[in-house]
């Protein structure tokens, strides 16, 4: 078990040129597209370049609108744009902060800029554009590289006029996404023979307990060598809340218990019936989705010398305490025949689980470090007979505590560019992040993760066992 690592690979919410919702015709083609809710009623579209973001919000209300930004996923203090269009065809529209549960105050520096506003049969349409990093540091957040919390509300009816705003009742919320990062690549597939593997949990009874970590053996069967080009989640409908993680290993074990072992399952750390083994070939968290490997990238499954013994690891939370929940959760890989000329590893680092490591309470911006030292990447890269690798993609991840992760990269006593930084990380949403370029890792090089956690509120100190955090690098060689 660890509390602090990181996993290199990742990105999220997939951009495809003039992608579209079929019952919407936005003014221009986006690459980007989410529905904010679920009932599908606030959808927002967006493009996004080196300094602006323009967003086209479609919402299903003839009344106001209002979407922003928000440290924390609350309401306020929130960044946030109001408009709506009146029955007269008068347009409403400005930039203003959220200070509580009262009404948005008009900012005193107008960085949102309405581009088009309508009303149509099937609601209301706004198309804004800002600065990714307006300079009002008062009012304003900024839209970085990391999560970015977006906030929504909107009502039935217009205000009477700009001053008083009506309240949007339960029509509102919050969606973490990761605006600014490269699309993760559906179209990298161009392989035409290609077969899944599904890794489940077949029909496994969550205990009662607010916390279960299982594990499930799995035997791959005989494939000759093959590529995952792709691995994706498969999470019982209805357990969305309940699944947080998923983690695949594989290692080597005694042949004569292979046949033995596919299937079977119990509660991680409890025995070795499932033999552990951290040999990681995958990670996936709760909020993350389908990852595609860059299209000259596969990773070796079924070769000689590939194990062929995995380890699930799933982590659920059951909070209410529930005995009714039956999942069939997993995760199912795309493997091809099909060689590519590049294969992936993963490399993962944080810090080890320590019984004196606790943060105390009433912390604002408590961090925790862990290092990954020179001599460990020398050694690490010497093994494998390798003298660069690249790193590609990133999963970070942290528990409820964890409010910021940043990994730095050092070479030759110098530090170079942040690897990857998360500001505003959500527990609630993890998933790889594709980096925007491929980062070259040099043996002799050195990394340093640094969890940020807020324990504003707690009487007791946080225990390490429940504030776990990580990162996981993919990188290619």
């Amino acid at each position: 078990m660890l509390i602090c690592l990181v996993f290199l690979l990742e990105a999220v919410f997939p951009g495809t040129y003039g992608i579209s919702m079929p019952r919407l015709k936005t003014t221009e083609p986006f690459d980007h597209v989410v529905q904010l809710d679920e009932r599908g009623m606030f959808t927002m579209f967006w493009n996004f370049n080196s300094t602006h973001i323009t967003i086209e919000a479609h919402v299903e209300t003839k009344g106001w609108v209002g979407l922003g930004f928000s440290g924390n996923g609350n309401m306020f203090p929130g960044d946030v744009a109001v408009g709506w269009v009146t029955d007269q065809g008068q347009t409403h529209f400005s930039d203003r902060h959220t200070t509580g549960h009262s009404m948005p105050e008009v900012d005193k520096s107008q960085d949102w800029f309405l581009l088009h506003a309508e009303e149509t049969s099937a609601g209301t349409v706004l198309k804004m554009v800002r600065k990714l990093q307006t300079c009002d540091n008062v009012e304003d957040i900024d839209i970085n590289n990391g999560t970015n919390r977006v906030i929504y509300a909107f009502s039935s009816e217009d205000p009477q006029n700009d001053g008083r705003i009506v309240y949007h009742g339960t029509t509102r919320g919050t969606k973490s996404l990761f605006l600014l990062n490269p699309d993760k690549g559906e179209g990298n597939i161009t392989e035409t023979k290609i077969k899944h593997f599904d890794f489940l949990n077949l029909n496994y009874m969550i205990p009662n307990d607010t916390t279960t970590y299982h594990c499930r053996a799995f035997i791959m069967p005989p494939l000759g060598k093959h590529h995952m080009i792709k691995y994706e989640p498969i999470i019982t409908l209805g357990n969305e809340k309940h699944v947080h993680h998923i983690l695949l290993s594989r290692c080597k074990v005694n042949p004569q218990s292979v046949s033995q072992l596919n299937g079977m399952s119990e509660r991680c750390y409890e025995s070795n019936t499932v033999p552990h083994c951290q040999d990681y070939i995958l990670a996936w968290a709760i909020g993350g989705e389908a990852f595609y490997f860059p299209p000259n990238v596969g990773f070796s499954v079924g070769a000689p010398e590939d194990p062929v013994y995995y380890r699930m690891e799933t982590h659920y939370d059951n909070p209410d305490g529930r005995a009714d929940i039956l999942d069939n959760s997993g995760i199912r890989i795309t493997l091809t025949s099909e060689l590519r000329s590049i294969e992936a590893g993963m490399l993962q680092m944080g810090h080890s689980v320590n019984f004196r490591q606790v943060i105390p309470p009433n912390q604002s911006n408590f961090i925790s470090r862990g290092y990954c030292r020179d001599t460990c990447i020398q050694l690490s890269m010497a093994q494998a007979n390798i003298t660069e690798f690249k790193i590609f993609g990133v999963l970070q991840h942290s528990h409820v505590a964890g409010v910021r992760i940043t990994t730095r990269h050092f070479r030759g006593g110098r530090e170079l560019p942040l690897l990857i930084t998360d500001p505003n990380y959500d527990f609630n949403f993890q998933d790889l992040r594709k980096l925007p370029e491929e980062i070259a890792v040099h043996s002799g090089d050195s990394f340093r993760v640094d969890c940020h956690y807020n324990t504003i509120g707690k009487t007791q100190p946080v225990l390490v066992t429940n504030t776990e955090k990580y990162l996981i690098f993919f990188w290619m060689s």
